[in-house]
């Protein structure tokens, strides 16, 4: 009897594919959890890639700042120089205040004009202009001109000082001269006579300058974003007051309005030199 009931059982179709079915499932289970494993492992390693390329964009950005502000500070020290060799330059033409400074003893010396300051010293004009453009401890002006005239090269130098606009050094002036002195075209009794004369040689000063005319600091500025730009520039006529008595939209109509050249009336607001008869003018901080 259980011997038959075994074999029914045995044979039942039903509880066969029960078997099969938890078989299957038992494999579908195995292979999604395999499955799961791969999909998490992909997920790790595409996770890894995100944070790397989000660690090197990190990076990259980080390097480009440092680069924005490497070149911002280069272009601000830019700026400050720029603006340090054109206040220096101005300030050459004022010929205002001035520090003298002994390079021996170190002992300084104020003077209200750079013209006082040489009458003081005894020392010429164009040495001052030298020494405060160039640094130089040698005087070339007396021997630059000199030599410009005995070789008949007049139209190198319009005026004592003019050596000093061109795009050569003093220096390098001068030895461009020296070399004219055995290539000019001249008797050779004019040549002895040029190398015999003490004034082709500089002449060694002990006197170095300082610029001070803290005046036209603060005119700087007060005016720098309009001096340095191109483009149109208001001008205003002004009463010692400071009352606006006139608005000029250009620097033509001021010119025309003062009888005089745009060139001068540039050249009077570039130094700061603003007089004109008991009024001034002066670069308007209103928008045009």
């Amino acid at each position: 009897m259980l011997k038959k009931l075994f074999k029914r059982i045995k044979r039942n179709p039903s509880l066969e594919k029960t078997k099969a079915q938890e078989e299957i499932a038992l494999t579908d289970t195995l292979d999604l959890g395999e499955e799961n494993d791969v999909i998490e492992e992909y997920n790790i390693e595409n996770e890894e890639e995100v944070i790397k390329k989000e660690v090197i964009e990190v990076v990259e950005k980080e390097e480009l700042d440092k680069e924005e502000i490497i070149i911002s500070d280069e272009l601000e020290l830019d700026q400050v120089i720029d603006d340090k060799e054109y206040i220096n330059h101005v300030k050459i033409i004022r010929e205002k205040s001035i520090k003298a400074i002994d390079v021996y003893t170190e002992e300084e010396q104020l003077f209200k004009t750079h013209k006082e300051c040489s009458k003081k010293l005894k020392v010429p004009l164009g040495y001052i202009k030298e020494n405060l453009k160039y640094r130089y401890t040698d005087y070339f002006g007396e021997a630059i001109n000199f030599l410009s005239k005995e070789l008949n090269l007049n139209d190198i130098e319009k005026n004592e000082f003019s050596y000093l606009d061109g795009n050569k050094t003093p220096s390098e002036l001068f030895n461009m001269l020296n070399n004219k002195i055995f290539t000019a075209n001249i008797s050779e009794d004019k040549r002895d006579e040029i190398l015999s004369n003490n004034k082709i040689e500089p002449i060694k000063m002990h006197y170095k300058f300082e610029c001070i005319d803290e005046e036209y600091d603060v005119y700087f500025e007060k005016y720098k974003s309009i001096i340095r730009r191109g483009g149109k520039k208001k001008i205003e006529l002004v009463n010692k007051k400071g009352e606006v008595i006139d608005v000029f939209k250009s620097l033509d109509d001021c010119a025309q309005y003062l009888h005089k050249e745009k060139n001068e009336v540039v050249e009077m607001l570039k130094l700061g030199e603003v007089k004109y008869g008991r009024n001034e003018i002066r670069y308007s901080l209103r928008n045009i």
